[in-house]
Parts: C-alpha cells; structure tokens; sequence
C-alpha cells in the first residue's frame, strides 16, 4: 500500500511540474509590450542626435512622432548582443498623415555612433510608412540605460525621409470573398478569418517583392497572387506592402507572419530562404523552407 501511495505522490508531483512548465512558457511567450515605461534617458539624448541631422520641418515631425509614440505600445527586447524597440499605433487614434513625411518604405533613417562608459556604441533609427519604425542599439545598452551624457563620434543620414519612393497603395479589402486557392484555401475552413483584401497588381507588387533581400517561399507568394494580406483571429498573413524588418543580434529578419507571441520571418541577405519564428520572449526557431509548413507548425504550438 505504502508503495502505490508513493508512486501516486510521485506521479502527481511530475503532473504539477508539467503545469508549471507550460504556465512559465506561456508567459515567456507573450510579447514584450508596453504603455507605461515612456523611454529611456539614454534614448532622449539619442533622439537629440536625429533630430540635429534633418532640417526644421524634419524635425518637427519627428519630435511630433516621438512625443505621440511615448504613451503608446512599444515591444522592447533586450537580446543577447543588442536592444531593439518597434514603435505601434493606436487603432482608436492613429497618427496624423500630417505629421508622416514622404519616405513611405521600411528602410534605415540614421544612424548614431557614441561613446558611453568608455565603450563604443551604435544605433540605427528605422522608417516605416512615413514615420520612426523603432530603433536599434549595439551593443546592449542595459548598463547605460539611464545615461544622459554620451560623447557622439559620428552621426549620418542612411535615407533621405523627403525622397519620395514608391508610395503604399491603399489596401481594398474584399467585399465579397473570392474562392481563394491551395494553402490560403484550407486556412480559411480551418480558422476564422477577419479580413482579406485584393491583391496588388502588377504595377505595384513586383517593387514590393523585389525589396526583400531574402528568397521568399512558393507558398507565401501564391498568398500574394490572391491576397495583399490576410486576417485571421490570432495571427495575420502580411501582405507584401507590409513586410517589415525586426532587428535582433545577427542581422535584420523580415515579417511574413505574425502572431500573438512573435512572427514567422526571413533573415535578410539569406540565399536559403530558411524560416525562422522569432519569438517575443526573445527565442528563435528555424522552421526549414516551407511556408506552409512552418505556419502550421506556428498554430499547432501556440
């Protein structure tokens, strides 16, 4: 008897480990997002810096900018070399096209050389549809986070934001869903879709595609024949007039897919065109070259 109570304790003690487990890596995986904590001193001085490279009506909107994204969402990640921040809207109030300037591709701004604590530091400002899409910080400034005075070594302007690119045409979304094909077909029976809108043509989406410096996957691009981006409850299918950049240690990844607990992405310069799901609890996960694949893998985990 004793001994079937002992193993009953034992086996009840592993049940409550697993729990445990998967209660920690549920809140690991949840993004790094925040209202509350504004910036950081080093970050104001740092902004102080942008602002002297551009002339006064550049200036404005990017003080206007900042001032606007402080109280808003931000993921903030330190990584193991390096810190990035991505800057989010609010849906309910979004920023004034007013106060965008003309440079509507995700591209880098500038970029900040500085010395602080007597080590050598660099941070790269990012745009993203008219505005600052975040930033980037070399290596991982935690230590000096809270420094006001820092001695700059060299600034300069990596992309004009008064040159005027290819602009993002306005996304129709479909009225009446058309009969979708292959992988975005099956999607659409397995899980609720929210929106979905009409694909670019061919004036615009080759300039999108060509952008990417990564091989984008088969399955992906048939999404894109069918669909400038697609919205399902819990994760989003971007469209290749979203495709944006995350900056983590070893380079830029682009998003292809994102989720609740992080995206499905690209790595730049990538020949392979290998899949790697970067997570917001800062992991990373090669998920091979296919698309479809890979998003399954995403969903099943979650």
């Amino acid at each position: 008897m004793k001994v079937a109570l002992i193993i009953l304790g034992v086996l009840l003690g592993l049940v409550l480990l697993l729990f445990l487990f998967l209660f920690v890596a549920a809140i690991l995986r949840r993004p790094n997002l925040n209202n509350t904590k504004g910036y950081l001193p080093l970050e104001k001085t740092l902004f102080e810096e942008l602002y002297k490279l551009f002339d006064s009506e550049i200036q404005q909107k990017l003080r206007a900018q900042l001032n606007y994204f402080e109280s808003s969402r931000k993921w903030r990640q330190y990584w193991e070399k390096s810190m990035s921040v991505e800057l989010y809207g609010d849906n309910q109030n979004p920023l004034s096209d007013d106060l965008r300037y003309n440079r509507k591709d995700e591209s880098k701004l500038a970029s900040v050389n500085f010395w602080a604590a007597e080590e050598k530091y660099n941070i790269t400002f990012r745009n993203y549809d008219g505005r600052v899409w975040g930033w980037n910080i070399k290596p991982k400034p935690k230590k000096i986070k809270k420094l006001t005075e820092i001695k700059v070594s060299s600034s300069r302007i990596l992309n004009d934001p008064n040159d005027f690119v290819q602009p993002t045409p306005h996304r129709e979304k479909f009225k009446e869903l058309p009969k979708f094909r292959g992988f975005l077909a099956e999607l659409t029976k397995k899980y609720k879709l929210v929106a979905a809108y009409s694909p670019l043509g061919p004036e615009y989406l080759p300039g999108f595609i060509d952008r990417v410096e990564a091989k984008l996957p088969d399955d992906y691009l048939n999404i894109l024949d069918q669909s400038e981006g697609v919205e399902f409850e819990g994760f989003h299918i971007l469209g290749a007039s979203e495709i944006r950049t995350t900056a983590l240690d070893d380079g830029d990844y682009y998003h292809l897919a994102e989720f609740d607990h992080g995206i499905i992405a690209l790595k730049e310069d990538d020949p392979s065109g290998t899949l790697y799901f970067c997570g917001f609890s800062g992991l990373n996960e090669n998920l091979g070259t296919d698309f479809k694949e890979a998003l399954i893998k995403t969903l099943e985990d979650d």
